[in-house]
């Protein structure tokens, strides 16, 4: 019986297997193949083998260290802001009102919205002729601001976006989160004297730990491979002010065909993503257990 309830699951998990090695696994090993060689994508011939050339080029192009740096930032700023706002709202829609499900939906709906109809309206809102942002600007004397096409505001109208559009997801799961909260706990601290505030610190955003370990780990990687709003924006512009990593590798993979050190900045990336999370998973399991006293 345990025989072929074991053959039974093998051949359940069969097509999820061979989808998985066909679409994921085969893809990676020709991505970590070509990194190593000079591949032109567009003629799909690879000019022999070039060891850890396209690796040490990386380090030496001025473009990819500004793409990386500009990842970096992008990844620092946007992931913390958007948790905090996430959670934020949440805690503030926590309370049974009329009306919340209403806002709830209205701050959800950046994040199910297409990204690239999004950014187009976002565009035009920040639009030097005629935009919603300038008029503001402009009818307080200052002159028009080019903010998807001068430094820095096209990294920071970048990251404005995405912390517009993923403030509702991370609200959605922070909401959740403290929901499953026993509302005892709750009543007893109010019980004790314990204002909503000294509740929310003490009580709801210890217990909501995994939750934000979950977030912190699942944003930071979707953040290092930010591509949709900076090529819809800004295409990485002006003068690679706004370029990212994955912005830089359809560049060299599709635009200029340097297969090679395209792949090579992808190899990269996925080892950075790796180790962020492999990091950030100790961290969490090596977090003391929660006690309420």
């Amino acid at each position: 019986m345990e025989r072929r309830e074991g053959r039974a699951g093998y051949v359940l998990i069969a097509p999820t297997t061979v989808l998985l090695a066909l679409f994921y696994l085969y893809p990676l090993a020709q991505t970590v193949y070509y990194s190593f060689t000079d591949w032109n994508p567009a003629s799909g011939e690879t000019n022999g083998f070039v060891g850890l050339s396209n690796f040490t080029g990386l380090f030496q192009d001025g473009e990819f260290l500004r793409a990386a740096g500009n990842t970096a930032l992008y990844v620092v700023v946007v992931v913390p802001i958007t948790m905090a706002l996430g959670l934020f709202f949440a805690a503030l829609l926590a309370q049974p009102f009329r009306g919340r499900g209403v806002y709830r939906a209205l701050l959800f709906v950046p994040y199910i919205a297409p990204i690239v109809g999004s950014a187009l309206i976002f565009s035009f809102i920040l639009s030097p002729l005629g935009g919603l942002v300038n008029g503001v600007v402009t009818a307080l004397g200052a002159p028009p601001i080019g903010f998807l096409t001068s430094e820095p505001w096209a990294l920071v109208s970048v990251i404005v976006f995405s912390i517009w559009q993923g403030v509702g997801y991370t609200m959605i799961i922070y909401s959740a989160a403290l929901t499953n909260i026993p509302a005892s706990y709750m009543e007893a601290a109010t019980l004790d004297g314990a204002g909503p505030i000294r509740r929310f610190f003490r009580i709801s955003l210890p217990l909501v730990a995994p939750t934000t370990g979950f977030l912190a780990i699942t944003g930071v990687i979707g953040a290092l491979q930010v591509f949709t709003q900076v090529y819809v924006l800004t295409q990485g512009g002006p003068i690679n002010s706004s370029e990212t990593i994955l912005y830089y590798i359809y560049n060299q993979g599709f635009v200029f065909f340097h297969g090679g050190s395209a792949s090579a900045a992808a190899v990269l990336l996925l080892i950075v993503g790796i180790l962020v999370a492999v990091v950030q998973l100790r961290v969490i399991n090596r977090r003391d257990p929660i006690e309420l006293n």
